[in-house]
């Protein structure tokens, strides 16, 4: 038999991969490229290794393919997968890197999308989602957009996104929730009504009901008390509950929380029968719930930030029915004999609460002493509430230097910048803070990056005032480069406020920027023969680059007969990849037509 030759073997290597049989693919590519380098098979062999979960080894194999073809799209973007399969904070650079390069990557713009859903960063996916929508047209990533704008607050965006693009894909729960969210409760009980029979979709009946108590509550607490009698769900239940206690019957609602807990014993819901207890009146069985969960919470520490608001309400509810130093009593001796941060803090709440705020501060700094970032937080926010600045900025550089993570990072933003405290007043903590945001800006989410766009703000007006007018307007710069749109708490336009204070007052109006910035390198397209020869095609892969060249823009059903075959979208693929690496853009997708995928000549 004649052994088959490094060609056959590449082909072999890339079907295998088509057909999803990764391991194989990579088996084939180990052996190419042990005779020699090719960057198209180096490429499949890095994708093959993230396919397979070999995360490490992928890591590795996608860095050195980033030397050595930074421009590459699809480089860039199986990169950011396999560094989000690692937990790297990193891959969100990476996607915005892949994405700049090729705006119309649908894969990269669809795995950016969902990695900024999936950390709840809804106003970076806003910008991503509607690109991948304008291009792909799918109901899936339609649905995604609403709901990235519905949780970024633009109810009413997502529904005038819905009759522009959603033509054809019919109504889903996120349609419901924009109604619910524009308060049309009438139409969003509709809506649930006609598509329930069809997904018999839980969640959908779920906002159905609860569309429907806020327009007619009467008939709500019928329906629910019909469906948790015959269908027992521990989310509708609390849903019921919810409504219950809004409309004063207290009793249902201590019932109804009795059939909840029968179902689950989850500390959420444990800690709602404490809170029912409270309100139904019945003192002595809602302390002694709230102890009960208190001492199991103890126990597992699993949710430290739950154990401290159930120990906070607890806090809250002896000091109003008990004694003080009988609550006193009770509170020391459950909480605060357990050395965590949530008992730690609460008990110098209870303290504070009282008037002792020497015992506070004692008891704030142990809570410092057990979590730097969790009781240190608190422990500075009490230091600058009572006029201990130098000892609050200590604290807080202390912790800006020690944290890793950038949601920590974050949280500690919030805290120098909150306009309700006074931390922004301390010029070293704040150019601090700048300096760490700087350094992982490329990591930064929306929130991240308005909060570092609010320091630049406040260090700005500082300059204004010292009249350093260059320094104002640089910083004014900065932030406006940075800040999302649209702002949560700044607008482009507060800038621009300083920005004209500074040249009315100043006598020189000396200009800060001196460089124009470079314009991005564009790639001479080769003539066919030289793009056969460069890129190493296949006949049906040169023949479909022929065909567009010609006509400039083709469907896949226009390749098919060209080809006569139906692999058409595989091959092209493989055709756009192998330009990719060596840096050419000569191939666009441009949507789904009748006649399949729309292609289109992008080179010269």
């Amino acid at each position: 038999m004649i052994p088959a030759t490094p060609e056959e073997r590449k082909q072999e290597a890339f079907r295998l991969f088509e057909d999803g049989r990764y391991l194989e693919s990579l088996k084939f590519c180990q052996v190419l490229l042990d005779t020699g380098k090719d960057p198209a098979v180096e490429v499949l062999a890095a994708t093959n290794l993230f396919l397979t979960g070999r995360l490490e080894d992928a890591e590795a194999a996608f860095l050195d393919l980033a030397r050595k073809m930074p421009d590459s799209s699809y480089v860039h973007s199986y990169l950011a997968k396999v560094l989000e399969g690692r937990g790297d904070e990193g891959a969100i650079a990476e996607y915005a890197t892949a994405v700049h390069l090729d705006p119309t990557n649908q894969d990269a713009l669809r795995s950016y999308a969902g990695y900024l859903l999936g950390h709840k960063d809804y106003r970076g996916a806003v910008k991503v989602l509607r690109r991948l929508v304008h291009i792909g047209r799918k109901p899936a990533d339609l649905r995604d957009l609403m709901r990235a704008l519905i949780e970024a607050g633009d109810a009413e965006e997502a529904l005038a996104t819905c009759a522009v693009l959603g033509e054809g894909t019919g109504k889903s729960a996120e349609y419901i929730d924009a109604l619910i969210q524009t308060k049309d409760f009438r139409a969003a009980a509709d809506t649930a009504c006609e598509i329930y029979p069809t997904t018999k979709d839980r969640a959908v009946f779920r906002k159905y009901l609860h569309a429907l108590a806020q327009y007619d509550r009467p008939s709500s607490l019928e329906a629910y008390s019909t469906e948790v009698s015959e269908n027992p769900d521990s989310e509708i239940l609390f849903d019921y509950i919810e409504i219950l206690q809004s409309s004063g019957n207290m009793t249902a609602a201590l019932e109804a929380t009795h059939s909840l807990l029968a179902i689950s014993s989850d500390p959420a819901y444990r800690f709602l029968e404490c809170n029912v207890l409270a309100r139904c009146g019945q003192e002595t069985e809602a302390i002694s719930a709230y102890e009960r969960l208190i001492r199991d919470e103890l126990a597992t520490k699993n949710d430290l930030e739950q154990l401290r608001e159930i120990i906070g309400t607890y806090r809250e509810f002896l000091n109003k029915q008990m004694d003080p130093m009988e609550a006193k009593r009770r509170f020391l001796d459950l909480v605060s004999r357990d050395v965590n941060v949530a008992s730690l803090v609460e008990t110098a709440r209870f303290y504070l609460d009282s008037g002792d705020t020497g015992e506070a501060r004692s008891w704030y700094y142990r809570a410092y002493r057990a979590d730097f970032f969790l009781g240190g937080l608190d422990y500075a926010r009490f230091l600058i509430a009572h006029g201990e600045d130098r000892e609050c900025e200590k604290v807080m550089l202390y912790i800006l230097s020690n944290v890793k993570k950038g949601a920590d990072l974050t949280r500690i933003a919030e805290a120098v910048v909150d306009e309700n405290g006074k931390m922004y007043q301390l010029k070293r903590l704040l150019e601090q803070l700048i300096q760490r945001l700087e350094e992982r800006r490329s990591s930064l989410h929306s929130d991240g990056l308005e909060l570092l766009a609010m320091a630049y703000f406040i260090t700005a007006s500082n300059a204004l005032e010292d009249m350093d007018y260059s320094g104002c307007k640089y910083l004014c710069l900065s932030g406006m480069d940075i800040l999302p749109t649209p702002g949560r708490t700044l607008r482009l336009e507060d800038f621009l406020q300083l920005v004209r204070a500074c040249k009315e007052r100043s006598v020189a109006d000396r200009p800060i920027l001196h460089t124009r910035p470079q314009q991005k390198k564009v790639e001479t397209v080769p003539a066919a023969q030289v793009l056969t020869e460069q890129l190493n095609l296949t006949g049906p892969e040169q023949k479909i680059l022929e065909f567009l060249q010609t006509h400039r823009k083709a469907t896949e059903m226009d390749l098919r007969k060209v080809l006569g075959t139906r692999r058409v979208g595989g091959i092209v693929n493989i055709l756009i990849r192998k330009a990719a690496e060596q840096s050419i853009s000569i191939i666009g997708k441009k949507g789904v037509g009748e006649e399949g995928e729309i292609y289109e000549y992008t080179g010269t």
